[in-house]
């Protein structure tokens, strides 16, 4: 005489189908989680002290607020010899402003695209603004892309906040009157970059 097995029919045991599915909707969950978080870009956490830290998860777009139509922030920022500087020496022209820091991927990827972008459209000058790294490792970072625009540190992310950046790469494209005309949130591509600044500062 064969004998067979039986699951017993018990409702807290679920049937081979039933586990399929919940593995399958959980597998669905975290491939949506994990494509929000590559688009978002990493994000900014403020830690008691009041002092901003950039942390090594990723988070939504969402988070920063969109701030086109907006006055470019009058903050303090600090150059690559700790010289503090006004952001507001920057107006009286036009400017691609950039929100990175050295270990964002997305910034990595993106940076050959400014490095380009810089080197093609003379009417527009370049800034970036490093948000966590020492000078020597900003500059070192730089120099790998070569990067020859300048980049400010701001430190107590007193102009990050501001201007509502709350994850990065950032890219504000802000007027010589400095009004800021476009916000590009997250890993820009060449054609998304170019298309933006030849429609805002035609040459």
């Amino acid at each position: 005489m064969r004998h067979e097995t039986t699951l017993p029919n018990n409702p807290t045991i679920g049937s081979l189908a039933d586990v399929r599915k919940r593995t399958s909707l959980l597998v669905i969950s975290l491939i949506v989680a994990l494509g929000i978080a590559i688009i978002g870009g990493w994000t900014l956490s403020k830690d008691p002290t009041d002092n901003y830290s950039l942390s090594q998860t990723v988070g939504s777009i969402a988070l920063n607020k969109l701030s086109e139509g907006t006055m470019l922030a009058s903050a303090m920022v600090q150059d690559a010899n700790d010289n503090l500087v006004s952001t507001e020496l920057w107006l009286g022209e036009p400017l691609v402003i950039n929100f990175w820091f050295s270990t964002c991927e997305p910034c990595r990827r993106e940076f050959p695209v400014l490095v380009a972008a810089d080197e093609q459209f003379d009417q527009v000058r370049f800034i970036g603004v490093n948000l966590n790294d020492s000078s020597a490792v900003a500059e070192k970072f730089m120099q790998t892309y070569g990067a020859t625009f300048d980049t400010f540190f701001d430190r107590d992310g007193n102009f990050t906040t501001a201007m509502g950046v709350a994850t990065a790469p950032v890219t504000l494209l802000v007027d010589a009157g400095g009004v800021v005309r476009r916000q590009l949130t997250g890993e820009i591509t060449t054609a998304v970059l170019n298309r933006a600044i030849t429609e805002i500062f035609p040459a």
